[in-house]
Order: C-alpha cells, then sequence, then structure tokens
C-alpha cells in the first residue's frame, strides 16, 4: 500500500470513480452539475495544496487532505473509490501515526471535517480517530442538505506533543 503526494491526475481520476455516497456529500457542495465537473472542481482546489495525498493499494483508490483555513486551524478531508474496504485500515493508521503528529507540529488548535447527515460509517471513523460530533448545520448543502460538524480542539495551554490515545480520543 502506499500513500504519495496526491497529482492532478490522481485526485481527477479519483473523484471520477470515488463512491456514490462521497459524490452525493461532496457535489451537493459545490456548483458542480456531474461527475466531471466535480473531478474538474477539486483538482482546481486541491491541486497545490501542500497536504493533500493520494493513498491506495496497486492503484490509487482515494484522496486525502489537511488544509490550513485561517491560523490554527485546518480542514480534513477525504474521498475514495468503491475499493476503499481494502485500504481504511492503512489509511486510518496513517492518519494516527502520521497526519495527527503532523497537525500538533502545525500547532493546530482545531481541526474540523463536515460530512452530510447520514454518512453514519464516515461519522463513527472520525470519531474513532478523535474528532467529536459538534452540532448538525441545517440546510449546507445547496438542496436544503443537513451536515454535521467533527471537531477535534486543543485543550488550552497544552504542550506539543498531542497524539492519539485510543479509538476516539487524541490528547
Amino acid at each position: 500500500m502506499f500513500i504519495s503526494p496526491a497529482s492532478e491526475n490522481d485526485i481527477y481520476t479519483v473523484a471520477l470513480e470515488m463512491r456514490k455516497r462521497d459524490y452525493e456529500e461532496i457535489v451537493c457542495m459545490t456548483w458542480a452539475d456531474d461527475r466531471e465537473d466535480l473531478a474538474q472542481f477539486l483538482v482546481k482546489h486541491l491541486v497545490g495544496h501542500e497536504n493533500v495525498y493520494c493513498f491506495g493499494d496497486d492503484r490509487p483508490v482515494g484522496i486525502v487532505s489537511y488544509v490550513p483555513v485561517r491560523p490554527g486551524v485546518w480542514s480534513l478531508g477525504m474521498y475514495a473509490t468503491p475499493r476503499f474496504e481494502n485500504v481504511g485500515r492503512y489509511l486510518t493508521r496513517v492518519v494516527i501515526k502520521d497526519i495527527i503528529p503532523a497537525l500538533d507540529r502545525a500547532n493546530a488548535h482545531r481541526v474540523e471535517a463536515l460530512s452530510i447527515s447520514g454518512y453514519d460509517s464516515v461519522h463513527r471513523w472520525l470519531e474513532f480517530i478523535g474528532l467529536k460530533k459538534e452540532n448538525v448545520v441545517p440546510g449546507f448543502g445547496r438542496n436544503g442538505e443537513d451536515f454535521i460538524t467533527f471537531a477535534y480542539v486543543r485543550k488550552p495551554n497544552t504542550n506539543p506533543g498531542v497524539r492519539w490515545r485510543k479509538p476516539g480520543e487524541i490528547s
């Protein structure tokens, strides 16, 4: 299995083949009309960011990103093809062992992710890696879809060295 900086082609190809539920979740937060439009949108918005990675087995399966939104605040995102089941555990290990420490080194005091209501498998995964459900954002999608905000918020005066401790706990 591999993880490497995502190329324009990786972002585009995975976007075209992404899981149906990932497509539904992401497209309703854009102006895109179809998979092709969405793939082009994702390339435009993800290429050039330092922390956008492609992961997979013998070929690209998913894209994971963590990008700064403003000082100390980062947005976590991911989409994948139906082959995600083959590499999901690998990605989880990468998040726990590499991405969480990288966010700590970047002095992130907040890491957030938005997910469409009803995408329970993703919600369980976000909670497993340590993000907590904060609130429902009614009507966040372009068709009135509700979204849920998940976040890790560093406790004030916490020293560097924050890491994943166990399912659901970062400290």
